[in-house]
């Protein structure tokens, strides 16, 4: 770390503008402060700080401390000055650092930070005086003195923050329920203060929609010859420099230091996967490799874009990578296209449409790989195949990924908002990035193309699709509790119980109500959980070993047999019928 002290009659400064995307929020444009009579630390937090952040910190605040002290000033300005080093850390690091040294010199001095990431002008007037202009340069050795620095821990305050929960959230359109206001009536998911932001936490039912899901996507892919993968949810940067993701990406991405080297969380798999493609010879015999996996993956949203399940900084996608001759393009992105079709209508995904996302050839920033030649080549054999396979689509320029165009299915949620549920790139970069090969039946080394997809999209976003869709009235093979069996007197309970047990034995999801209240509380706290079929028991099932049962839309059947209604609701789950 580098830092300079000015012991200042004032500092004044202005936030002009964001200096990059990962700048620090809720910074007023053309805001400015004024602070009398301080110590100014201007200060670069160095790529070497990242292995120790705590020892770092407790040699910063020792370094204010010392200077504060000599001086006799009370107000300290914090200043992040990026210009004291060419080494800089990650910019998570440094304002990690500057915000932490912040609330413990809070303790002890009047503090005042200027904002991270921002460009600032500022007008100081300097004393004069032998101590008035300082500067220091330190670091610490990874795993010493970190450890010597003791977090104060508010325990009375985080056991509050483990049980508060805020999930709340407008009505859509015709007084629709969001995602977050069913999640939280039907104990499905929350989001904790604890935990942090766009991280939910998915309780039993909740999960169980999430598990069906993805077992319904892996079995599927599987009989459509997907070779399923494992892969690891963080990786040194080296591999996404390859890629160009660290170039284009790294803001998006969570970083951290493991034992002097940088990693990063996975923001995708495709990189992974080219890695297992490359570890052995490949020929023209063995594509095309389907490459799927059920992944976590992490990305660095910023807090005002959180939104319930639809937006989060962890989630799990129904991620592949098809790798194939040039000459196969356009045959495996209709049976990429098939089965995501397939899968929309087993889960009941209906009124999306198909967006043609391309390149901005006037982008200037470094969004995309710079290969005019080769985005309208590939953007050309996207709009060929396409038009092929008569989909209609709307093309849109500026939204494609950073190596290749993409079909995107787009929907609307409740509130009218667009995003996009599953989306096809095909990638003309990345398989020379990596140097993906093949030996043709020439025996000559060639160029594979590459097809990004997803079948299902994120589960998260998917799922938050359905409940807005369903409103919470799951189609049975998807719902959490598919029966309640609903007993009338203690009498009723022994039976209730061999039918409950004779339901699970097959795999069917019920629970049973044997509380003591009254049977109307207990029917409607059943269908306010949703459930498809509420199975009432009383002394005449008991006698006859037979069941009512009451559906979604209020008819009941009497004197069904126990054995009819598990054949006909196994067949119901197995159809997966919406």
């Amino acid at each position: 770390m580098k830092i300079l002290t000015i012991h200042a009659d004032f500092i004044e400064f202005q936030a002009k503008k964001k200096a990059f995307k990962g700048a620090e929020a809720d910074v007023e444009k053309g805001s400015s402060e004024r602070v009398e009579e301080c110590l100014v630390v201007f200060t670069a937090v160095e790529k070497r700080d990242e292995s120790n952040v705590k020892g770092i910190v407790k040699k910063y605040l020792a370094e204010i401390k010392d200077i504060a002290k000599q001086v006799k000033t009370e107000n300290i300005v914090l200043y992040p000055y990026a210009h004291l080093s060419s080494s800089l850390s990650n910019p998570q690091t440094a304002e990690e650092v500057m915000k932490e040294a912040e609330k413990k010199l809070k303790k002890d001095f009047k503090v005042t930070r200027a904002p991270f990431g921002w460009y600032k002008s500022f007008n100081v007037s300097c004393k004069g005086h032998p101590l008035s202009e300082l500067s220091r340069e330190f670091s610490v050795e990874e795993g010493k003195d970190g450890e010597e620095v003791e977090e104060e821990v508010d325990m009375p305050n985080l056991l509050k923050k483990m049980s508060h929960v805020q999930m709340t959230a407008p009505r859509g359109k015709n007084d629709q329920k969001s995602n977050v206001e069913l999640g939280k009536e039907l104990d499905l998911y929350f989001v904790s203060e604890i935990v942090g932001g766009g991280l939910p936490l998915f309780t039993s039912k909740g999960a169980t929609i999430k598990r069906e899901i993805e077992r319904f996507v892996i079995d599927e892919e599987i009989k459509r010859g997907y070779l399923h993968t494992s892969t690891p949810v963080m990786a040194k940067s080296d591999l996404y420099k390859v890629s160009g993701h660290w170039q284009h990406y790294k803001d998006d991405m969570f970083s951290l230091q493991v034992r002097g080297e940088t990693f990063a969380l996975r923001p995708m798999t495709c990189p992974f996967q080219f890695i297992i493609y490359k570890h052995k010879p490949r020929s023209y015999k063995d594509l095309p490799i389907g490459y799927a996996e059920l992944a976590q993956l992490f990305r660095n949203e910023k807090s005002g874009e959180l939104r319930g399940l639809t937006r989060v900084r962890q989630f799990t996608l129904a991620d592949a990578h098809i790798i194939c001759q040039p000459e196969k393009l356009e045959e495996e992105f209709a049976k990429v296209l098939d089965l995501v079709k397939f899968m929309m209508e087993k889960l009941g995904i209906k009124d999306i449409w198909y967006r043609f996302s391309k390149w901005d050839s006037k982008d200037k920033k470094g969004k995309y790989i710079d290969h005019p030649e080769a985005w309208d080549d590939s953007q050309k054999s996207m709009r060929k195949i396409l038009n092929k396979l008569k989909v209609k689509f709307v093309e849109v320029e500026g939204e494609a990924a950073f190596y290749g165009p993409k079909l995107d299915l787009q929907y609307k949620d409740i509130y009218g908002k667009e995003d996009t549920l599953i989306t096809i790139q095909i990638d003309f970069a990345l398989p020379e990035r990596y140097d993906l090969t093949y030996t043709d039946k020439d025996g000559k080394e060639k160029r594979p193309m590459v097809i990004h997809r997803s079948s299902s999209g994120a589960t998260e976003r998917t799922m938050a699709y359905l409940l807005e869709t369903y409103q919470g009235k799951f189609p049975a093979w998807l719902s959490p509790v598919q029966v309640k069996l609903v007993t009338i007197t203690d009498d009723n309970v022994p039976f209730a119980k061999k039918v409950m047990q004779q339901l699970v034995d097959v795999g069917i999801r019920v629970e049973l109500d044997d509380r003591m209240e009254s049977m109307g509380k207990k029917v409607r706290d059943a269908q306010m959980e949703k459930v498809n079929y509420i199975v009432t028991i009383g002394d005449k099932e008991v006698e006859k070993k037979t069941l009512a049962v009451r559906n979604r839309e209020g008819k009941t059947k009497f004197d069904v047999k126990v054995d009819k209604f598990v054949k006909d609701l196994l067949k119901e789950i197995s159809e997966k019928k919406v």
